[in-house]
């Protein structure tokens, strides 16, 4: 979410350099004591007439904000993630599932996201998708090369391992268990598992890679950097994104999938919810049905046979995402939803 909000700023920056970005930045517990000040900048800009139309990031926000918005009578939209329409709660379904069904338009990231929305009963005639785009990163051979060398050494295994990547919010709906549990145990021995990111499934995966007896072929990171997270996508021979169903908590897109797509990394992902947006099955990654353990079995020790012709695979999957999930493409798409009065100021 905090990547696409600020590809999304950078969107609306450059095409409305006098535009106003109201942003927290901070961890969720305070939250609650900005999102009061968010409002009152809001309400006096508003008072001020200087917004002529207002674009919220996601609908909890956009259920705090609705107040002012409805006061003022300004011209806006919200943003709608997935889980932020399924987030298990009944006082905040009361407040923010009655006030996004009142949106003028609700821009969904996904096709998934799109239904849950409908679902709750958002009309269908105010949704739009907009699937997210990402700048294009630089990409030449050596980046890639380089950035395996450094993390073979840094792990310690073999130039010949295969190194598969999940990078992420280590929560149950992303697969890592089970594909640790499930998968791993039943592919090339070269493969080694490096997974980045925290949650409340850390301790749970390092236990389940020793019951599997596949600890020594599993790298727990935790929480990286920028400059290692970059790395990884660089550096790993494939991302797989092994999720399973979990009820109430949606995967509404998968960023990340289309950030190691356009660094020539291919993607081996569950074909289900928002991840079908992300991938296109074929074309940009491929796409195996969630929980089908024999199936991941087989496409992993296909994908491991050649590392070079994976590395020729991750390329062509590169140049149809540049085309498909560039920031340009998804400007064009915001900027018609977003309709301004001519010399008026914007927020």
């Amino acid at each position: 979410m905090e990547t696409l909000a600020n590809t999304v700023w950078q969107v609306l920056k450059d095409r409305y350099p006098e535009a106003l970005l109201l942003a927290y930045g901070g961890s969720n517990r305070g939250l609650i004591r900005w999102l009061p000040k968010a409002a009152w900048i809001l309400f006096l800009s508003l008072r001020r007439k200087s917004a002529d139309f207002v674009l919220i990031g996601d609908a909890a926000t956009y259920a705090f904000l609705y107040p002012v918005l409805r006061f003022a009578r300004v011209r806006h939209a919200t943003m709608v993630m997935g889980l932020d329409l399924t987030f298990h709660n009944r006082i905040y379904r009361a407040v923010a599932y009655r006030t996004i069904r009142r949106a003028p338009r609700v821009i969904a990231i996904s096709e998934a996201t799109a239904d849950t929305a409908r679902e709750i009963g958002v009309p269908a005639d105010a949704i739009r998708v907009i699937r997210p785009g990402l700048p294009v990163p630089p990409f030449v051979p050596h980046m890639k090369s380089e950035a395996r060398t450094a993390l073979a050494a840094s792990l310690s295994i073999d130039h010949d391992s295969v190194l598969a990547l999940s990078l992420g919010r280590l929560v149950k709906r992303k697969g890592v268990t089970w594909f640790v549990l499930n998968v791993l145990p039943r592919t090339d021995a070269r493969v080694h598992y490096v997974v980045a990111g925290t949650g409340p499934e850390f301790d749970v995966i390092k236990k389940m890679s020793e019951r599997a007896d596949v600890a020594n072929r599993v790298h727990l990171l935790g929480s990286v950097d920028d400059a290692l997270r970059d790395r990884l996508l660089y550096g790993c021979d494939m991302l797989v994104q092994p999720n399973i169903l979990v009820p109430n908590d949606v995967e509404g897109f998968g960023l990340v999938m289309i950030e190691a797509t356009l660094r020539g990394t291919p993607v081996l992902a569950a074909g289900l919810q928002g991840i079908k947006d992300a991938v296109v099955d074929g074309v940009t990654g491929q796409l195996l049905p969630s929980g089908a353990d024999s199936e991941w079995v087989r496409m992993m020790n296909e994908w491991c046979r050649d590392r070079q012709e994976l590395a020729s695979l991750g390329q062509r999957f590169r140049a149809r995402a540049i085309e498909l999930y560039s920031q340009e493409r998804m400007g064009r798409e915001l900027l018609n939803e977003i309709v301004i009065t001519p010399g008026a100021h914007n927020s």
